[in-house]
């Protein structure tokens, strides 16, 4: 993760709380983005919410507590994991016999092998399983008002998305 071409190229999704519709976790004026109020809990006193969102996206440009940096140096932009297991995804494998699952499963038979761990940074992060490379963020919208805290000099140690992934198939169709 500390790898990272531009910030922008990250793929980090969260939920607008105004029309509870999935977002990309970026600063914009349209809807589509956040939420007026999710901004608002980014911006804090200081009104450095652009820049506190960057910085939670990854940019290390205004790390160091100093006015002119004024968010808390980290040693890595991941932020560290305690509770939370590693999940393991790859191909479908079970040979259920319900009504389009082979469809399904051969369909997927050969998707990204993945892994999903949550991380005190406030994401639940996906990895690939062949190189590592981080593929997918995403911060539930429960955790945007209290990721401030995450950027404060004088940060103390929070569990934000520290519980363990699990995933499983779902049949949006149909029940037989």
């Amino acid at each position: 993760l500390d790898e990272l071409a531009t910030i922008s190229s990250r793929l980090v999704l969260s939920t607008n709380d105004a029309t509870n519709t999935p977002i990309s976790f970026e600063w914009a004026a349209d809807a589509s983005k956040l939420s007026v109020n999710q901004k608002n809990m980014l911006h804090g006193v200081d009104l450095l919410g652009e820049d506190r969102l960057n910085y939670i996206r990854g940019d290390r440009t205004k790390e160091g507590g100093v006015t002119a940096k004024p968010f808390r140096l980290r040693k890595s932009r991941q932020g560290d994991i305690v509770n939370s297991s590693i999940w393991y995804v790859d191909r479908p494998v079970s040979n259920y016999s319900l009504s389009g699952y082979r469809t399904f499963a051969n369909a997927n038979k050969k998707r990204l092998p993945m892994l999903y761990v949550g991380g005190n940074d406030g994401m639940l992060h996906g990895f690939s399983a062949v190189d590592g490379q981080e593929k997918i963020a995403y911060i539930p919208k429960g955790v945007i008002p209290n990721l401030r805290q995450l950027t404060e000099p004088g940060y103390s140690h929070l569990y934000y998305v520290d519980g363990s992934p699990f995933t499983g198939d779902v049949n949006w169709g149909s029940v037989p």
